[in-house]
């Protein structure tokens, strides 16, 4: 082993595995104290024990050391994660665990090839920003990006190309959604690639775009920033100045769903998602938009709405780095201390069939 004892690895690697301090000391035979002390960087464990929690993490035992130049996680900066009361304490823990993971082997890419670097505006929002002031930011972050008037041909093509590393992982039935965190300078966004269709995937997308670019200062149970990434979202697929025409104005019937199908297909959005922005932008009414709804399930239009527009778009940003380096996956999960099976599924955009953890 190279480097030294890292403590702050082995919560990771604890927290990727969701495992308890308890279950992890039974499976290395050690009292569940002794992981306390080991995380905590009062006992250092000897290197048969360190063997032992490396095996029982799934990891390679380099993981648990620091090496010159290797980041050291930083356990207090958490994600911006939706859904929070219905998830985990573990589940968000892995999730983290996850991102810390996905930026370990963007580390090793950036350190061999330029990786873009990150180009991400920053605009302060307060809270109760109007929808006319979330507007603005997602046309001006539009146009600073130079995204031709009309549809994003590839909303997380788009981000990546700005610098923006975007994973796509498998969830396992987890209740997450979608989520990013800010590694210093560098943004991570993390889509689940068994629970997204394609148009769900670039709505998340564009909806972390909106916390990385608004929220400087992640509130993980606020709502009023939940509010506001969906805002930026729905202006940043659907601006204002192009949308109009596509928009609905009346509820939708079994007759009429499928001209509403194919407006929402030239956007890339879901149908509920051009509902909201009629609603939004005053062409549906409040009454018109509850009627749309009520029509939408009664028509039972989720299935149609969900897989019309394809599979969900994939991350290539590290795949081509990965290609360029020349790093096949045994090769850059060596130099990134991670599992082959984990750096495959970064690589891939989705998990092989029958792979773990």
């Amino acid at each position: 082993m190279t480097g030294a004892f890292d403590p702050r690895r082995l919560t990771l690697a604890r927290w990727a595995n969701e495992l308890t301090k308890k279950e992890l000391a039974d499976r290395v035979d050690v009292s569940p104290a002794s992981i306390t002390q080991y995380e905590a960087g009062r006992t250092l464990p000897s290197p048969v024990i360190q063997a032992r929690l490396a095996l029982a993490c799934g990891v390679p035992a380099s993981y648990l050391t620091r090496p010159a130049g290797r980041r050291r996680p930083d356990l207090t900066a958490r994600s911006f994660f939706r859904s929070l009361r219905s998830t985990s304490q573990r589940e968000r823990d892995r999730a983290d665990a996850l991102a810390e993971h996905v930026l370990d082997i963007a580390d090793v890419l950036d350190e061999l090839i330029d990786i873009p670097a990150p180009d991400v505006p920053e605009v302060s929002v307060v809270p109760g920003a109007s929808r006319q002031q979330i507007e603005a930011i997602a046309e001006q972050t539009r146009q600073e990006w130079g995204v031709p008037d009309g549809p994003i041909a590839n909303v997380v093509r788009l981000l990546e190309s700005r610098g923006i590393i975007v994973a796509r992982l498998v969830s396992n039935g987890r209740k997450l959604d979608a989520f990013s965190r800010w590694f210093g300078d560098r943004p991570v966004v993390v889509l689940w690639s068994d629970k997204s269709d394609m148009a769900r995937s670039r709505f998340d997308a564009a909806h972390e775009l909106g916390h990385m670019i608004m929220h400087s200062d992640a509130d993980p149970l606020s709502l009023e920033q939940e509010r506001q990434a969906h805002m930026f979202a729905s202006a940043f697929l659907m601006p204002a100045a192009l949308v109009g025409s596509d928009l609905v104005h009346v509820a939708p019937t079994a007759r009429t769903w499928d001209e509403v199908l194919k407006r929402r297909a030239h956007w890339g959005v879901s149908a509920k998602a051009l509902l909201y922005r009629s609603r939004e932008m005053g062409a549906l009414s409040e009454a018109g938009f509850r009627r749309s709804m009520q029509n939408y399930n009664r028509h039972e239009m989720g299935p149609r709405d969900g897989a019309a527009l394809g599979e969900a778009e994939r991350p290539l940003l590290l795949r081509r780095a990965a290609e360029a380096a020349d790093l096949d996956v045994d090769r850059l999960a060596e130099r990134a201390s991670l599992s082959p099976n984990f750096v495959a599924e970064v690589l891939a955009g989705e998990r092989a069939a029958g792979d773990g953890d």
